[in-house]
């Protein structure tokens, strides 16, 4: 029989093995999740029922912001020089898609002045770009 007292030692957390988890998690939560920003204007797509199922070859993306900014295939266009790079990209090959991406808050005139300058430059097949409901 141990007759002893008992010498009452504070349980510790090891903070160390804590850490190590903490960090492993971030790591791996920082090489799964994706960097990639779609657009570099500020935008918000509208929504629709049904989403378009895919487009042909390379479509030229012409993203619309709130504020009337154009941007086509990630680069400024200035509404200006919209006809006349829409023109170049016709003569190459007037079969190509448009996939306008306006934001949900852009005025109708600035939709209809990147139409107006699609169908001047001789391309008709434009979709719009909207968020899924599900």
């Amino acid at each position: 029989m141990n007759l002893r007292p008992r010498v009452n030692e504070e349980p510790d957390i090891n903070v160390v093995s804590m850490v190590d988890i903490v960090l492993v998690l971030l790591l791996f939560f920082m090489v799964t999740s994706s960097f990639e920003h779609q657009s570099h204007l500020s935008m918000q797509l509208p929504k629709a029922q049904q989403a378009a199922a895919g487009l042909p070859k390379t479509p030229i993306t012409i993203d619309l912001s709130a504020s009337g900014q154009v941007q086509m295939d990630k680069q400024p266009v200035p509404m200006t020089d919209l006809l006349g790079r829409l023109k170049a990209l016709a003569a190459k090959d007037p079969q190509r898609v448009i996939v306008l991406r306006a934001d949900k808050n852009t005025t109708q005139q600035y939709v209809i002045d990147v139409l107006d300058a699609a169908q001047e430059a001789g391309l008709t097949r434009i979709s719009f770009a909207t968020l899924s409901n599900r």
